[in-house]
């Protein structure tokens, strides 16, 4: 944290000021409108947009093609930076809510738009409570809105994908949602891990062909995240 303090730049300063100033709105939007669709207009049309624009993203979207956009997913995306948020609300056709490391919710008026908006806290460091958060997860898909999984679980310290971790295809299973893998590319170079010294840059967000679970058993979770893996990595070198 200190570190993140130090190496901020103006660009990063007013991210993180209308970060801020989006999260009291989000509240407000959840506040007289509890079924959170007018949260979500303001998620993806307002907030992250901007985000995007102020980091100076010039954003490419590639592939999509193959989703229909009216059925949930769980979403599995490669986690380079604190961009990729943004980026995923701004760029995915609907609505959107993410499995978060429980301690962003203790960040005042961001983590309290976390939890009116009903995100779902983890806590990674202790199985017992991931396994639940995880198994809440999975009750709560439904008819949507999609859940958005980061599944290597944290940031990557140097741009590589990481090992995927077993909690999105849990899911995916249980609820019996598609896996929808997604690739993105570029968000590392412009904020690395740790710092909020924003550098303007081209991103990539490829989306890939959903991934069938109706007929997959727990068992399954393994093959189909490998099966997820691959498919970003692909993704990522294409």
């Amino acid at each position: 944290m200190i570190n993140t303090l130090l190496t901020i730049n103006l660009r990063g300063f007013v991210v993180i000021l209308w970060t801020l100033i989006w999260s009291t709105i989000g509240i407000i939007s959840i506040l007289l409108d509890p079924t959170g669709h007018f949260y979500s207009f303001l998620a993806h049309r307002g907030w992250s947009r901007q985000i995007m624009w102020l980091g100076g993203c010039n954003v490419t979207v590639k592939g999509g093609e193959a989703v229909d956009w009216k059925r949930p997913y769980v979403i599995c995306a490669n986690h380079q930076s604190q961009m990729d948020i943004p980026l995923l609300f701004a760029h995915i056709p609907a609505g959107v809510r993410f499995l978060a490391k429980r301690s962003l919710f203790y960040i005042p008026i961001f983590g309290w738009m976390l939890a009116i908006a009903r995100f779902i806290p983890v806590d990674r460091g202790k199985k017992g409570r991931a396994r639940k958060s995880i198994m809440k997860a999975a009750k709560k898909m439904g008819n949507g809105p999609s859940l958005l999984v980061f599944p290597e679980g944290t940031r990557t310290h140097d741009g590589s994908l990481q090992p995927f971790k077993s909690g999105a295809f849990i899911i995916g299973i249980q609820a019996g949602v598609p896996i929808l893998p997604v690739a993105i590319k570029g968000t590392y170079d412009i904020l690395p891990r740790d710092y909020m010294n924003i550098r303007p840059g081209r991103v990539t967000l490829t989306i890939g062909d959903p991934i069938e679970t109706d007929q997959l058993t727990i068992k399954d979770k393994q093959d189909l995240g490998q099966q997820t893996y691959d498919a970003v990595a692909r993704m990522l070198d294409a």
